[in-house]
């Protein structure tokens, strides 16, 4: 092969070789170091000439001097997990970008307390120590939450809006909480003068905490205006090329707006489930090349890039529909036995109303393990598939050796792994599905006709007792017994109302007796999936009766419910009866017409004597009764129409 012939002197300035005197020891003047970069080192890149093929590719050098890299660094609060923003600014120091901007979320806030938030402040600040290049502050709600922490920003950082200018670029740092979710009008008057003061801009980008654009566009879509004024923002904008970045919603998706990209960005740290890019949920700073086209933006990982249209409105809107168009029901397991479970049947039911055919491989997690068998043996895990529009069902029957208590169950749950077949990407989701299996409690048909007057005479059992060994609140000592206080209950329903009536063991009646009927009205998967009672949960209050006394009540709980329900209480001898008549639209509102059931418990507040602490009693329940539904009497709407509609 014949050797590629090279030119000496080209490949000596090619690696800085001297070939003059002008740098010798002891010259005081004109050295190297002391000349400018563009006297020191030649433009572009020299190479040495070659005859025949050359080792390099013919593409331009990305050398070009209005050329450069910055960083945008997202939420680090809102749930902030520690170690994670300045795990970044360690990256960054590497990946050395020419500045860092940022969008808001800096510290946790929401404090009025001056010292707290400077020490919060404190603690952010001393990680921007450590950043080795400038960063550019944005104010999210976090920061400025109250005129406390307005005031204390102002001090810190001065303007809540400004902007500046990098070669040719123009930056504008604006404020989302100018007044909350708003562009305000002072802000939006110098937002106008500072567009046409830089109208010679080669692109303008802007930084700013919450994603108004979104917000403007669902008010508009709802028929009402534009109260965030992005949409003016938008007209002052024009046509001048520009780029939009916010953050606030803590997953990322790349917007597409008047041939413009707008980003709202994932975290650097905050609060966040991170199931991966598939939903947008990552921990990530922004990395932004600007070149004489406009600006290049990818994701970096902590462990990777990604490109900044992995997730655009359209895959995420597809990856959404995947989502709510793909279902594994569990059917619930509720038998009439108080002492446990012994045998029954898990149905799975798989419906697929998405546009591909779906995968689901599942395993059952939590059974005991003691005694158990299962027909047919999963051990190889449950496969399921359904075609575009089909349901496809699967039943496994369970039965333990020994009858297992339900707090064994309070843990079991169904893993499931959901995927698309076909061709293109497939689509992938993890689902965590509570196996429900407890005590069931009947919720039949009321009679023909209902009158709330504190009667017990027209209703059936009462199914449940808080019996010898309640779980009790309050001072202990205090409770003697179920004759000193104690309850009985049961429910029915018709097409109006659900009925709660029961009968109170009091041996004392006194001012400071009552009882809350504590309800959870979601669907029965949802009730075991989240205990907590903030949504779906309501509280009655029926006070100890002096006489007979039918009134209105307020049904306390989210979502609210507008239509009171009616109440009846009357004195008996050793204590008192009550009647609730529930609206229906209770349990309507979170399930449907066709609601399965619900779970509910008295709290009784017993007091003997005046002013003594109460002592409650808790029908079935824990400690936590009062925010967790944890072994609440599950009432089963009793029509066999409605028990195959569950399944």
């Amino acid at each position: 092969m014949k050797a590629a012939t090279l030119h000496f002197v080209i490949l000596a300035a090619c690696l800085g070789i001297a070939t003059t005197s002008s740098a010798h020891e002891g010259h005081e003047h004109g050295k190297a170091s002391d000349q400018p970069a563009a006297a020191r080192y030649p433009n572009g890149i020299l190479l040495p000439a070659m005859e025949g093929a050359k080792p390099w590719s013919d593409k331009p050098v990305l050398d070009d001097p209005d050329r450069f890299q910055i960083a945008i660094m997202t939420d680090n609060t809102g749930g902030h997990r520690p170690g994670i923003w300045m795990k970044a600014v360690e990256r960054l120091n590497l990946l050395r970008p020419s500045f860092v901007m940022s969008v808001g979320d800096l510290i946790e806030g929401y404090s009025e307390d001056p010292a707290e938030l400077e020490a919060q402040w404190s603690e952010f600040l001393g990680f921007i120590d450590q950043m080795q290049m400038r960063f550019f502050f944005v104010a999210g709600n976090h920061d400025v939450s109250n005129p406390t922490a307005h005031a204390l920003w102002r001090k810190k950082f001065g303007a809540e809006w400004y902007s500046f200018d990098y070669k040719g670029v123009h930056f504008m740092a604006l404020s989302s909480e100018d007044t909350k979710d708003q562009i305000g009008p002072e802000q939006l008057a110098w937002i106008e003068h500072d567009l046409k003061k830089h109208a010679d801009a080669r692109w303008t980008m802007l930084f700013f905490h919450k994603p108004l654009w979104v917000m403007a566009e669902r008010q508009l879509t709802a028929g009402n205006p534009d109260t965030t004024n992005w949409k003016k923002v938008e007209a002052l904008l024009g046509d001048r090329p520009h780029t939009v970045f916010a953050g606030h919603v803590h997953h990322y998706v790349q917007y597409d707006r008047n041939g413009m990209k707008y980003y709202h960005l994932a975290t650097t740290g905050g609060g966040s489930q991170l199931r991966g890019l598939p939903y947008g949920e990552f921990d990530h700073v922004a990395w932004l090349t600007m070149e004489k086209e406009g600006p290049t933006v990818v994701n970096l990982l902590l462990d990777g890039i990604v490109p900044s249209d992995t997730i655009t409105e359209a895959s995420i809107k597809r990856f959404r529909d995947f989502l709510a168009g793909t279902r594994l029901d569990v059917a619930p397991i509720l038998v009439d036995d108080d002492s446990g479970f012994s045998q029954g049947r898990i149905d799975l039911r798989l419906r697929n109303s998405f546009d591909a055919p779906i995968e689901v491989t599942a395993e059952i997690d939590g059974l005991p393990l003691r005694g158990l068998s299962v027909d047919p043996e999963p051990s190889a895990g449950l496969h399921l598939k359904a075609e575009p529009g089909a349901t496809t069902d699967l039943a496994l029957n369970v039965r333990f050796t020994d009858k297992v208590a339900f707090e064994h169950f309070g843990q079991t749950v169904l893993k499931a792994k959901f995927r698309t077949l076909g061709d293109g990407p497939a689509l992938t989701a993890e689902r965590m599905i509570p196996i429900v299996i407890d005590r069931k409690y009947a919720c039949p048909p009321a009679p023909a006709e209902v009158a709330v007057d504190g009667s017990l005479e027209p209703w059936q059992e009462l199914s449940v007792a808080s019996g010898d060994k309640p779980v009790r609140l309050g001072p202990g000592g205090q409770w003697q017994g179920a004759a000193d206080a104690g309850i009985r209950f049961g429910a029915a329903f018709d097409d109006k109302c659900v009925y709660v009536f029961g009968a109170v063991t009091d041996d004392k009646l006194t001012g400071g007796d009552k009882l809350e009927l504590k309800f959870d009205a979601r669907w029965i998967q949802d009730r075991k999936a989240n205990s907590s009672l903030k949504t779906g949960g309501y509280t009655l209050s029926l006070p100890a009766p002096t006489k007979l006394g039918v009134t209105k009540a307020a049904l306390v709980g989210s979502p609210k419910i507008t239509a009171e329900a009616t109440i009846a209480t009357a004195p008996t001898d050793g204590g008192w009866t009550f009647e609730a008549a529930i609206p229906i639209a209770t349990f309507v509102k979170n399930q449907n017409e066709k609601w399965h059931s619900f779970q509910m418990t008295p709290i009784l507040a017993d007091v003997d004597d005046a002013g003594e602490q109460p002592t409650e009693i808790v029908a079935r329940g824990t400690t936590e009764a009062r925010t967790r539904n944890t072994n609440y009497p599950h009432f089963v709407r009793k029509r066999a129409d409605v028990e195959a509609a569950a399944k």
